[in-house]
């Protein structure tokens, strides 16, 4: 079993990453990408992008990302410094990065495009 840095393995937050872009799709998240980078940037694991219908339910998507990702054990880094009042929210939890869009600035900063050498990860455990 293959290890990220602070002892957690590569699986452990793949199976992370997936049952996070499931919950959010249950939040009605949409255009959920998980993406692997650890291939194509030496201090990037994984990112979550995602779009949200309005700023009530991307502040909404940022409450639910960070309480699944304390229940799995992960400890976001510089949550004070997030700003809620804009188009794009990025939280940190070290091996996995949140992105959460309104529709026009996804498709303005297009991260799906900027990081198409990283590999896209399913969000069925298949």
């Amino acid at each position: 079993m293959s290890e990220t840095q602070k002892g957690i393995s590569n699986e452990e937050v793949i199976r992370i990453a997936r049952g996070c872009g499931r919950f959010l799709a249950e939040k009605k998240a949409r255009d959920i990408r998980v993406i692997d980078l650890r291939r194509v940037n030496s201090y990037l694991d994984y990112f979550i992008i995602m779009t949200g219908n309005s700023h009530v339910h991307c502040k909404s998507l940022v409450k639910e990302t960070r309480n699944y990702m304390h229940e799995q054990g992960l400890r976001e880094h510089g949550k004070n410094a997030v700003s809620m009042d804009t188009n794009w929210i990025i939280l940190d939890f070290n091996h996995i990065i949140v992105h959460i869009f309104m529709e026009e600035a996804r498709n303005y900063y297009s991260l799906e495009n900027l990081w198409a050498d990283g590999d896209n990860i399913s969000l069925d455990d298949k």
